[in-house]
């Protein structure tokens, strides 16, 4: 069935219309809200809040914005972001991946950068030995053993400085608001 008579028929109320936009869609939105958040039940929250959206404002698409399928995107982008925005542990938990990926995509890598920002000001408030720690880990890719020989440090201090240093990242302010807007939430 062509996505502008599912959308119409969603926006006239028509379950079965948004029976058969599930089907074809959800996979999609999920696909997008994984590769922003990286965790599939939060991945699947989102889904599910786009899908009902979608369905509750199928009203407000236009032709004229561009196609169905990018509108989902838009509002599933959106999502996404919202969330990780208010997950501070996510952003935290994220931080491997944020330093070491290669970003395919341009969004991808304004997100990132974003991200990289704010953590980079979060590290640089941890203790010397903590961030020195980290960054051999992170940036550096060093194991904790090299670490340790690399600063001349017991490796049970170096173990105990990576794992506060984490812990400290997340309890920091800049990361529970590092972009203060709100942007779509409902």
């Amino acid at each position: 069935m062509d996505d502008h008579l599912l959308i119409k028929q969603m926006a006239e109320n028509q379950k079965n219309a948004f029976d058969l936009f599930y089907e074809k869609y959800h996979r999609y939105i999920f696909q997008i809200a994984y590769n922003i958040i990286k965790n599939r039940l939060e991945a699947e929250d989102i889904c599910h809040d786009v899908l009902i959206e979608i369905y509750q404002k199928a009203n407000q698409y236009s032709t004229d914005r561009g196609s169905v399928k990018a509108w989902i995107a838009i509002r599933t982008r959106s999502r996404a972001l919202d969330r990780l925005r208010k997950k501070t542990e996510l952003l935290a938990n994220k931080m491997e991946d944020i330093l070491t990926k290669v970003s395919p995509a341009a969004d991808q890598y304004v997100i990132e950068n974003m991200e990289k920002e704010v953590l980079q000001r979060a590290l640089n408030r941890l203790p010397l030995e903590q961030r020195q720690a980290i960054y051999y880990m992170y940036f550096d890719q060093f194991t904790q053993k090299e670490i340790a020989l690399e600063l001349g440090r017991p490796l049970g201090s170096v173990k105990s400085s990576v794992r506060y240093g984490l812990q400290n990242l997340r309890k920091q302010k800049s990361l529970l608001r590092w972009i203060s807007s709100s942007g779509g939430d409902k």
